[in-house]
């Protein structure tokens, strides 16, 4: 098997960048969902409740030395946003669903971009140098951080599952929908990722840690924006896990310092330590 895309997201719950390679750091890949909007109580803002966060398109900017240096942000109807990072950010509380956690403020003008682009008060927040949000315990060691992802710092889904999700419907279904870090070619089984436990790489590995259950999100068409009920119906018959809709694993990186597309995989059903 191989990396066929890669992808991140750089603010939570906007719009992907396809990348050729991916880097890692502490929390996960680098430059992945850095970056969150928040309402005025601090808590996170997604796709969930304003699809139209979709059509929010960020842009890195890195400096030579490699490291972030601020954002380009698109989105119809507004001007171009050009945010630069700073050393000099006030501290806000914020909320990642049971996870409480500070976050560095973007400033007033991120502030009025987005609420002018919402229609609702929001700031933009940054993750903090030195952050220790814990992925789950019962998953990860002590001292494995995440951004401000969901729950882990990786999604791995696989080309042969969406090709079967497509056909069900009868169109091609973008990808994109379910918002994946890795997509994977080559599965020879069907739905095999919901059995691996482990993908190993020429470095590091991927441990898959839990399927993914599904929100209303990926039954969005990518330009309308509504929900599609051919598409929510094929996940019903064909993806339901113990009565909830799943597609694609949760993982955690070890000893991965990149990823790049056309890498060679291997699947283990189970980790060397069980």
């Amino acid at each position: 098997m191989i990396i066929s895309r890669l992808f991140i997201y750089p603010i939570k719950s906007c719009a992907p960048v396809e990348v050729d390679q991916l880097g890692f750091d502490d929390f996960g890949p680098r430059g992945d969902r850095r970056f969150m909007l928040v309402d005025e109580q601090g808590k996170f803002l997604s796709q969930r409740q304003l699809p139209v966060m979709a059509r929010i398109q960020p842009e890195l900017r890195w400096r030579e030395d490699g490291e972030l240096a601020g954002l380009l942000i698109r989105a119809p109807g507004q001007d171009d946003f050009e945010l630069a990072l700073s050393s000099d950010l006030s501290l806000r509380e914020v909320t990642v669903w049971k996870d409480t956690l500070m976050a560095e403020d973007c400033g007033d003008r991120a502030a009025d971009w987005f609420s002018a682009l919402l229609q609702r008060r929001c700031r933009l927040v940054q993750l903090p140098v030195g952050s220790q949000r814990q992925v789950s315990p019962k998953r990860a060691p002590q001292g494995r951080y995440h951004a401000f992802a969901d729950g882990y710092p990786l999604l791995v889904v696989t080309q042969a599952s969406l090709d079967h999700l497509s056909q069900q419907v009868g169109r091609d279904i973008a990808v994109e929908r379910f918002r994946p870090n890795v997509v994977v070619a080559g599965a020879e089984q069907l739905f095999a990722e919901l059995s691996w436990k482990r993908l190993e790489l020429e470095r590091g590995y991927l441990d898959l840690v839990k399927p993914c259950v599904r929100c209303v999100v990926p039954t969005r068409g990518m330009d309308t924006l509504e929900r599609e009920a051919d598409v929510l119906e094929a996940l019903k018959q064909s993806f339901r896990v113990d009565g909830q809709i799943v597609f694609g694993q949760n993982a955690i990186d070890y000893d991965v310092t990149e990823l790049a597309v056309g890498d060679s995989l291997m699947a283990s059903l189970c980790a060397e330590s069980e």
